[in-house]
């Protein structure tokens, strides 16, 4: 069974914490650097303190936090396809993702 819905979805990127997040899905495989800051912006964050990550986006999404990032990548953020999504709940990385692919 298909269901066609429309949601309205309200994003503030630089806003929340990342505390208590943790992996929830990914970022549509092949997602390069230049399409998540074409779409969420700048990063808001650097290197970790662990140096796991060496960038990461923080915002909400309709109020639910949300984080993009680069779990454990070798490669540069510029060179990376693959994007982590953080939150709370699982229905966050859907939720990213459908708006990603909405506004790429």
């Amino acid at each position: 069974m298909k269901i066609k819905t429309e949601l309205e979805v309200k994003v503030e990127m630089g806003v929340g914490s990342r505390i208590g997040t943790g992996c929830q899905g990914y970022l549509p495989e092949g997602t390069r650097y230049e399409d998540v800051v074409f779409v969420f912006g700048e990063p808001q964050l650097g290197v970790s303190q662990d140096g796991k990550i060496k960038v990461e986006w923080i915002g909400r999404i309709n109020g639910l936090v949300f984080t993009i990032y680069d779990y454990k990548s070798k490669l540069d953020p510029e060179r990376n396809t693959d994007w982590h999504v953080g939150g709370k709940q699982k229905f966050v990385a859907e939720l990213v993702s459908v708006y990603f692919k909405a506004n790429f």
